[in-house]
């Protein structure tokens, strides 16, 4: 199982990550270029996109999942039926989400307000939806090439015009606001072709009303789940420009979390080639099964908190590396904190996929909209009072809850067969967090030696344990 996994999420992977590398590599070259007050207008544009992202599809991707799973010989049917009606509405959510960044964008962007508003809602509008099919397609039919291929064509694009726009013509923010929708637009002609051309999937607009209504009836509960979870990635910066906290600190932020970004975009890799797995043990309904997940699970967890963990050690000598910007590095401590929440992703996912799968989809609101809440009201009383620094904690305590929230839920409890832990998993989370923000400025050798010695406790413990792990 494990060998597997690794091997789908090397596909992913690999092919996803060289761009993004090469996109880690240039920030010494373009954040000579760019300024506080740039990451400030692309993380407020930004926020504004991400709350409202989910809103596109409805929810209806976890009807494409199921379906994919529990009607193997149709599932095409239903499918193009969906995406016929997804793809109407993504024409009236495209013109909405045009019309709000229009009048959202920051007065320091006013001059390019109809660029940026049609550089974001024109791939809404045209491109997203065959992407959200693409994905799903292969991704559940384990056959990670065309998402690995498409990921280094989008990556690669992205990159280079990031590069040239930013560096080069020195456009500033504007250039990643081009970068993406040229990236966007070359993912697009490669999913078209394998959606339509190789796997016939052209949308139906005939579609079935009373199928799409019962659809939506499973659906519609997922997306205030989906957007409370997007909505906690970005409310921080959304309430820091409520509360008018100066550009200049926003864009601190951003560049902070951005490296937590970079971490979800890295790790998104393992995850996604694990959620095939998750809903074919499930599926199976025996406790050997149950066990089989788990220990993917765990896996997963040591993976992520072994690596957020030598990350943050070395955040402070990373930031000096790659952000040639002494009013940027300055950020390195908010990303400590914020990297470190990451660890939440192996058991949400665990637990996410499970409830899911059970259709116990009107039940995820108490995981990410209480999370989500609870970080917005702390962000609005605390971050007046200790400032952008407050927003990274909150947020690292929001993230904390939407991991483990779920195995608290009479609906997860009654069905699960095995344990999970999730009290012993948070204090290692916690325990580790303090580690690294207490030794982040310890002298280069101290890190070397701690980085050394940790490396050598890991791989004892993978040769003790790695047939419990299923290796």
């Amino acid at each position: 199982m494990l060998r597997k996994l690794i091997s789908h999420a090397a596909i992913y992977g690999l092919a996803a990550q060289m761009p993004r590398m090469a996109g880690v590599l240039v920030l010494p070259i373009i954040t000579q270029y760019l300024t506080p007050a740039d990451y400030g207008v692309a993380g407020v544009v930004l926020a504004y996109v991400s709350a409202l992202a989910m809103l596109q599809s409805l929810g209806l991707s976890v009807v494409l999942v199921n379906s994919f799973s529990r009607y193997p010989t149709r599932f095409r049917w239903i499918w193009r039926q969906l995406y016929g009606f997804i793809s109407v509405w993504a024409l009236l959510y495209g013109v909405l989400m045009g019309v709000v960044i229009f009048f959202l964008v920051p007065e320091e962007a006013a001059a390019h307000r109809l660029q940026i508003a049609l550089l974001y809602c024109l791939p809404i509008m045209f491109f997203s939806s065959t992407e959200t099919q693409a994905s799903l397609f292969y991704q559940l039919s384990q056959r990670p090439f065309p998402i690995a291929l498409r990921s280094f064509v989008v990556g690669a694009v992205g990159v280079s015009l990031n590069l040239y726009t930013i560096a080069y013509l020195k456009l500033g923010y504007m250039g990643w606001f081009y970068a993406h929708f040229f990236s966007l637009a070359s993912g697009f002609l490669l999913n078209s072709y394998y959606v339509y051309v190789r796997e016939k999937l052209w949308p139906i607009f005939n579609f079935r009303w009373h199928r799409i209504v019962s659809s939506l009836k499973v659906s519609l509960p997922v997306v205030p789940h989906s957007l409370s979870f997007i909505f906690l990635d970005t409310s921080d910066r959304l309430v820091m420009d409520v509360l008018g906290v100066p550009l200049r600190r926003i864009g601190l932020y951003n560049v902070a979390s951005s490296f937590g970004g970079y971490f979800m975009i890295a790790s998104g890799a393992i995850v996604q080639a694990a959620s095939p797995f998750y809903f074919s043990y499930y599926a199976q309904r025996t406790k050997s099964a149950a066990i089989q997940a788990r220990n993917m699970t765990f896996a997963m967890q040591l993976l992520f908190l072994l690596a957020t963990t030598g990350i943050c050690l070395w955040m402070k000598e990373i930031f000096v590396l790659l952000i040639r910007n002494e009013a940027l590095q300055q950020a390195y401590p908010i990303a400590i904190i914020i990297l470190m929440g990451y660890n939440f992703r192996p058991l949400y996912t665990a637990v996410i996929n499970f409830l899911t799968y059970h259709e116990f989809t009107g039940k995820l609101w108490k995981i990410s909209g209480v999370a989500a809440a609870g970080n917005i009201v702390l962000n609005f009383i605390l971050v007046p009072i200790w400032g952008i620094e407050a927003a990274a904690f909150t947020t690292f305590a929001a993230l904390m809850y939407m991991g483990f929230a779920g195995y608290m839920l009479k609906e997860y409890r009654e069905l699960a067969m095995a344990p999970y832990y999730p009290g012993l998993w948070l204090v290692l989370i916690i325990v580790a967090l303090c580690s690294v923000y207490m030794l982040m400025d310890i002298a280069f050798w101290y890190k070397v030696n701690i980085t050394a010695a940790a490396g050598l406790i890991a791989v004892g413990v993978f040769l003790v344990y790695r047939k419990r792990l299923g290796w």
